[in-house]
Formats: structure tokens, C-alpha cells, sequence
């Protein structure tokens, strides 16, 4: 599995036989985000290819040389199987997050090209530290967010493989109950529980997921200095692990039960490792 990610090099693409892929988002053309300059047809630019992969063969015993070696094979490898820019269907917003979507898209149009069964996607969307103007903010990016994901899952389903793709989101942190500041510029800070999208053909959709809290649901008792309150400021505390919400992600996208544990050492912590919101 080679994992493709649009945000920056993530640990979790890492992996045995696996190399994280860095494209630049939409609307830099598919065709175009490897592409080598000085590397054409002319006389001279295939002297400098020639030269490039002759330079490339040198030193190998050496393991930094080596590595250097194969990742630009694959960087080249890659180019060429990226050959044109794929039309999609679904309208995406031009947006930061809806731009980098996009070019997910494309990407899993060439999923058979790349010769892969499973692709990893990591987009990210800041601006969500709102320590003041927050109401403003969250308004322009949660819309951002809503439009860009609608048309995301509406491509999965032109391409006939939203059963098979799961989008779901992640934050470092939440934002407590309590605002920061007063008035219109009002904002929140660092806070720790929170909730979060999880969307595809394969989830369980339509509801909320969560293990019971004070009150004996799974919604927080939203009251500041309450039972479920950290301290006084409503940093509310998680009734769910990061390590349930990934193992259940992990498991349906192939992690064997056996394997659960290795790949989350501190699961057994926690009631169960599946929280039952994917088929």
C-alpha cells in the first residue's frame, strides 16, 4: 500500500511498504504536481536526464544514498502514471479545504493506474484556535467545511466507491463552554472533548456515538463546574478515547482483532475497542 496524503508528510503514512506522497491541491492540475522542468525532449534536457539517473546509480551501498535513490524512482514513477487530469462530476467549492478534496478525487480516479487497494487521504483546514472573533470564524469555516464535504461524498458516489470511502475528521483540540473575552469579538480557548464527522457509504449515519456520561446519555451535562466539566471554564471530559474512535476506523478499513492491540497498546483501557458506527 502506498498511502497519498495532500497536507504534509503524516507519521501514519509511513509504513513497511508504504512511501507518503505530498501533491500540491487543486487547481494545480493532476498532470502537473510532478512534473520535472528541464526534463524534456530537446537534445540537451536528455543529456540532463541522462546525467540525473547516471548520478543515481553512484554510492548505493550507502543507506541515505540509497533511500534518495528509490524515492525519486517513485517520484518519477508516479509522474508518469499521472498523465492526465481527470474531469470529475460533482462541483467543488474553490476553497482551501474544497481544493484539496478535489485533488483526493482525482487521486482515487487513479487508483487502479497506481496499482493500489487501499489510499490514505490527510487534508487539513485550519483557523479553528478562535481565542476571539469566534462566531465570525466558525461561520466561514464550518460552511467551508459543509460544502466541501457534500461535494466530496456527491464525487464517491459519481465514481461508485462511496461505500468504500470513509471521510472522517480529527482535531488536537476542542473549545471550552465559557467564552474568552466578551461581545461580539468573543472567542473560547483550549478545551478537551468534543465531537467529530465521520461520512461515507459505509457508516452507520444518521446519529451520535458515544459511551454514556453523568446524566446517562451520551451528550455532556453542559453546564460549567458540572459533573462533567473539567475544572470551571466547561472543558468537558471525553466520554470516548482517540484510541476507540481510530480502532473502530482501523477495523473497518482491514486491522484484524488480533492486531487491534498492537496497533493501540492502551485499547484495553476502554470498554471496547468498536464503537459500532461503521457496517
Amino acid at each position: 500500500m502506498i498511502s497519498q496524503i495532500s497536507s504534509g508528510a503524516n507519521v501514519f503514512s509511513v509504513g513497511n511498504n508504504s512511501t507518503p506522497l505530498i501533491v500540491a491541491p487543486s487547481p494545480t492540475p493532476l498532470n502537473q504536481v510532478l512534473t520535472l522542468n528541464g526534463f524534456g525532449t530537446t537534445a540537451d534536457e536528455f543529456a540532463r536526464r541522462t546525467a540525473m539517473n547516471n548520478i543515481r546509480t553512484a554510492n548505493l551501498d550507502y543507506s541515505m544514498t540509497q533511500a534518495a535513490s528509490i524515492i525519486t524512482q517513485q517520484a518519477l514513477n508516479v509522474s508518469q502514471q499521472l498523465s492526465t487530469d481527470p474531469v470529475l462530476t460533482a462541483t467543488f467549492p474553490n476553497t482551501t479545504l474544497g481544493n484539496q478534496l478535489r485533488q483526493v478525487a482525482k487521486l482515487m480516479k487513479f487508483r487502479t493506474q497506481l496499482n493500489m487497494s487501499r489510499q490514505v487521504f490527510y487534508v487539513q483546514l485550519g483557523g479553528f484556535d478562535t481565542h476571539s472573533n469566534q462566531m465570525n470564524a466558525h461561520a466561514n469555516l464550518w460552511t467551508q467545511v459543509s460544502q466541501a464535504l457534500k461535494a466530496f461524498y456527491d464525487e464517491t458516489v459519481a465514481q461508485g466507491i462511496s461505500d468504500d470511502v470513509t471521510t472522517f475528521t480529527m482535531s488536537d483540540f476542542n473549545r471550552t463552554l465559557n467564552p474568552a473575552g466578551s461581545g461580539a469579538g468573543a472567542g473560547s480557548d483550549h478545551a478537551w472533548g468534543g465531537h467529530h464527522f465521520v461520512m461515507g457509504g459505509a457508516v452507520l449515519g444518521g446519529n451520535f456515538y458515544g459511551k454514556p456520561t453523568s446524566n446517562g446519555s451520551i451528550f455532556p451535562t453542559l453546564v460549567t463546574g458540572g459533573a462533567d466539566d473539567a475544572e470551571t471554564r466547561g472543558r468537558i471530559i471525553p466520554s470516548v478515547s482517540v484510541e476507540q474512535y481510530a480502532a473502530t476506523l482501523a477495523s473497518w478499513f482491514g486491522l484484524s482483532n488480533t492486531d487491534i492491540s498492537l496497533v493501540f497498546p492502551n485499547i484495553n483501557a476502554f470498554g471496547s475497542s468498536n464503537l459500532g458506527f461503521m457496517m
